[in-house]
């Protein structure tokens, strides 16, 4: 859709486009209810490659109940999703405001050098209360559901106009790494600056703790103006994972030090050495906030809002009012003052002296936590006679019940985090640089006192200082001094700390260097000169019994006989076949994961002899029905080695041996046709494909490098008569992707084609083309803002009817009987390489008449298990485009459930997908 054109989605209309992310797309949209009532609200569209993912559905609509579930004020309501027209989807709440990160930037290019502290930790406490409250959250019976967030950031956090804090996207990242972790297993996606190191190691035990480690470094951003961890993949990761990040003193030199205590411990690198909660985390940063901000209001931060987003309020049509006061709070707050810098980095009082509280400890009742106290009277001065007090730039003082006191119980006031003695205050000074206006900084400003901590015995004085030196614009005194020194001593250690993050990112980039040189040596030198690829191998102990067996391996004779140690290959397909006089062949295909490999002992068995003719005129006994009729090559539950993997002329061999007749079509009839009753059906890819190119299948040009959409509309009919009309029909992807991706069923729901240069769409026929009739249209859509292209199945060209060498069927099921269907999870392969094993074939049942029952296309995965009733016979095959490499086999087991009793049939096709006719 366009992105400012309503369009209806559903219940919903989409109003306009508010971001796009690489899961899902954002809308502003409005719901209608009854009687006209609409709501406003936010529409996420997942995109299309996701739902073409059955895991993925199954994983997002369980993710998306339990988040639907939850109701906190700092988390947004999530209160509808599903599904309309294929495209799934989440309705949430709509929060006037903007993301936090957003948020960030407007204040940093407003004069702010930094968040506010106190709004830090106001905004970092709510984020920490919403977590929790989802941490803790339970199901419906009563267990606890264990939810992480696992992409808590800014881009996550939403700041509402009127100063709420509300948490977005609970549940969605674990939803897309799930996906991430198949598509490309072995990588980290994601906001990696935010990563916890147990994340960065690529950990899946993740937990809480996971969340308060990010919660601190939405933290550091706030109160730093920058994140700890800044640069490329490459160079962040070590750092997360050794937690070098410079502290945020360093950075700010107004951070005070319990604001870095409280950070330092939520992004500790053991996660058993964090706060073990979002709760424990939330209470020391509201401690913090009402020790040092006694007066502290969240209206604060709707005010702030107002001022930094005045043109997105107006367009809204809400007024724009920012108060006097808090113009003055501003004023400080963009000259770098806070209540912290007005007293200087707090350091921790001695043991002995009182404290109201400390920071991630609750107070006891009764105990002064540094909260506004609950009577209305005036609190008492934080300044002894004669002080004077800050002048009007937004800066306020602790209370004097939060300051530790002397044991002579004299309040004591710690200014400074440095060993260096405290700088006195002054008295008044005339205004004699009125003129001047300072340069935004973060130093303290100009007018602010600075008690000195009286001796042992002794009362605290604020000394007055005569003048000093004329520089012309003022008068210099000590305290000038003692800036200069306190400013080059920051600066120093800034340097200092830049100094390290230089060398550290200049050894990391050397031995990224020396690596890279280290491989382009192999390459070029080790590796050209070697006459082989290299292959990791492992060792097989191969026995036999009766043993002296000659073994080929991947069609090479070894030297020597059975018992004997055979050098196979590791990630690979291994080919065993044994042979031994008057033996029937043994077979076994196998792919050994890892260098361990249990030893191999292979049954083969003897020849048996001819059976005797027959008696001239005597009748031949009736075939039990309950006889088990073997495929050619299929396994029998004795054969130590899968009889799929057999050659063709195996099963010739073994009845020449035994004396039997061997018909000339005998290799054509098994390859291609099995009549039940059958205990196994085999497939085998190298007999069973249908190489399309020799069929006129309708296809499309396609650009491998783009992702389609693609959808049928309309109906066709592979046979005459009412109700054999339908819109299915089967797809090959001509490509290099995987071919377990390449072929399909296509339908009215969208399905998502990758790394196509051309698509076929066609349908199986085993009555002809004369009786087909109708056209189904093929849409293919790159882009919601590009118009779909199209093209056309005709029924009676574009149908395949399938060659008896192009197939496998199974003829005789009874359509009154119901079977189970169950695919075995073997090798098989249409083409060489990582990418040519397939799992999975197309088939086509047929009711009692073909002629007027409609053709069902359905496709058979292996491991899984399939009911099948009202169907007389099953075609089968591999849409390829060429069959000359393909190789190996897989099997399907039949059982009739029908004779079983009620309950082993419901245990037996427990699972089952069913297909009814």
């Amino acid at each position: 859709m366009a992105e400012n054109s309503p369009q209806q989605f559903g219940k919903y209309v989409l109003l306009s486009k508010i971001a796009a992310g690489g899961m899902a797309v954002t809308y502003r949209a409005r719901m209608t209810g009854a009687a006209g009532v609409t709501k406003p609200c936010v529409i996420k569209q997942i995109l299309p490659h996701f739902v073409d993912d059955a895991d993925f559905v199954e994983m997002f609509i369980s993710e998306a109940r339990v988040v639907a579930s939850m109701s906190h004020s700092n988390i947004a309501q999530i209160f509808d999703f599903g599904e309309v027209d294929g495209q799934y989807f989440i309705a949430m709440e709509l929060v006037q405001g903007q993301p936090l990160s957003k948020v960030l930037r407007r204040a940093q290019r407003m004069g702010m050098a930094s968040f506010p502290e106190p709004l830090a930790l106001h905004v970092a406490s709510k984020l920490c209360d919403g977590l929790d409250y989802a941490h803790r959250h339970v199901g419906e019976d009563g267990q606890a559901l264990g939810l992480v967030h696992r992409d808590v950031s800014p881009d996550n956090v939403l700041i509402s106009y009127e100063g709420e804090v509300k948490v977005i996207d609970f549940g969605i990242a674990k939803v897309t790494s799930a996906v991430e972790a198949k598509t490309s297993p072995g990588t980290l996606k994601g906001k990696y600056p935010y990563f916890s190191p147990e994340q960065a190691q690529g950990r899946q035990d993740l937990d809480a703790r996971t969340d308060v480690y990010a919660a601190g470094v939405v933290l550091y951003e706030m109160v730093c103006g920058k994140r700890p961890y800044e640069g490329e993949f490459v160079t962040v990761l070590p750092r997360i994972l050794v937690g070098d990040r410079p502290p945020p003193s360093a950075l700010n030199p107004t951070v005070s030090e319990d604001v870095e205590t409280v950070i330092s411990h939520a992004m500790a690198l053991d996660r058993e050495a964090r706060y073990q909660t979002a709760k424990d985390l939330s209470e020391s940063l509201v401690e913090l906030l009402y020790r040092d901000n006694p007066r502290f209001t969240p209206t604060l931060l709707s005010q702030l809002m107002a001022h930094l987003f005045p043109e997105e309020l107006a367009a809204e049509g809400r007024r724009v009012e920012v108060s006097p006061a808090f113009q003055e709070q501003l004023a400080a707050w963009q000259t770098g003052v806070t209540e912290a810098s007005s007293q200087g980095r707090a350091r921790p009082p001695s043991s002995n002296a009182p404290r109201g509280s400390s920071p991630g400890v609750r107070s006891r009742p009764g105990s002064d936590s540094g909260r506004p106290g609950s009577e209305g009277g005036r609190r008492p001065s934080a300044s002894p006679p004669g002080a004077r007090r800050p002048t009007s730039n937004g800066v306020r003082r602790a209370t004097q019940s939060q300051l530790p006191r002397s044991e002579g119980g004299v309040r004591r006031t710690y200014t400074s985090e440095r060993p260096e003695p405290p700088v006195p205050a002054l008295d008044e000074e005339p205004s004699t640089d009125a003129g001047d206006v300072p340069a935004p900084t973060q130093a303290a400003p100009r007018d602010t006192p600075i008690e000195v901590p009286a001796a042992k015995g002794q009362e605290p004085t604020t000394e007055a200082h005569p003048v000093g030196t004329w520089t012309g614009k003022g008068y210099r005194t000590s305290v000038d001094d003692a800036r200069d020194t306190l400013a080059r001593e920051e600066a120093a250690r800034v340097a200092k700390g830049k100094e390290k993050a230089r060398v550290v990112t200049m050894s990391v980039v050397y031995a990224a260097a020396a690596l890279f040189l280290v491989g382009v040596f192999y390459k070029l030198v080790i590796a050209s000169e070697s006459t082989f690829d290299y292959v990791s191998t492992t060792t097989l102990w191969l026995a036999s019994k009766p043993a002296g067996a000659t073994v080929r391996l991947n069609d090479q004779v070894l030297k020597g006989v059975t018992p004997m140690m055979v050098e196979v290959k590791i990630g690979e397909a291994n080919t065993l076949a044994l042979s031994l006089p008057g033996h029937l062949p043994w077979t076994k295909r196998f792919t050994p994961t890892s260098n361990l490999v249990k030893p191999l002992t292979a049954e083969l068995k003897p020849v048996t002899a001819p059976p005797p003719p027959p008696v001239e005129g005597a009748v031949a006994a009736p075939e039990d029905a309950g006889a088990v009729v073997v495929a050619e090559g299929a396994a029998t539950p004795e054969d130590a080695g899968p009889g799929a993997q057999e050659d063709a002329g195996a099963s010739t061999e073994a009845a020449v041996a035994q004396g039997g007749p061997v018909e000339e079509d005998t290799p054509q009839r098994t390859m291609h046709e099995v009549g039940y009753p059958t205990r196994v059906l085999v497939l085998r890819p190298q007999y069973n494909a249908v190489p399309l190119p020799e069929y006129n299948t309708a296809s499309i040009e396609l650009n491998p490098g783009t992702t389609y959409s693609v959808w049928t509309q309309g109906s066709a009919s592979l046979a005459e008569g009412r109700g054999t009309a339908s819109g299915t029909l089967a797809y090959l992807i001509e490509g290099d992707g995987p071919v377990d991706s390449s072929f399909g069923l296509l339908g009215a729901s969208t399905r998502t084609i990758k790394g196509a240069r051309k698509l076929h769409v066609f349908a199986l026929d085993d009555g002809g083309l004369d009786d087909n009739s109708g056209a189904i249209r093929v849409n293919v859509r790159q882009s919601a803002y590009v118009p779909p292209r199209a093209f056309t199945f005709d029924a009676k060209e574009n149908a395949v009817p399938l060659k008896p060498e192009h197939q496998m069927v199974l003829r005789g099921l009874n359509p009154d009987s119901t079977y189970l269907l169950t695919v075995r999870d073997d090798f098989a392969e249409l083409r060489s390489g990582p990418n040519g094993r397939v799992r999975q074939v197309l088939c086509m049942e047929r009711g009692p008449a073909p002629e007027s029952v409609r053709a069902t296309h359905r496709i058979l995965q292996t491991g899984k298990r399939y009911q099948l009733t009202g169907t007389e016979n099953l075609h089968c095959t591999f849409p390829d485009m060429q069959v000359n490499d393909n190789r190996g086999a897989f099997e399907v087991d039949i059982v009739d459930v029908t004779a079983m009793s009620g309950k082993e049939r419901a245990e037996a096709l427990k699972g089952s997908r069913r297909s009814e006719r």
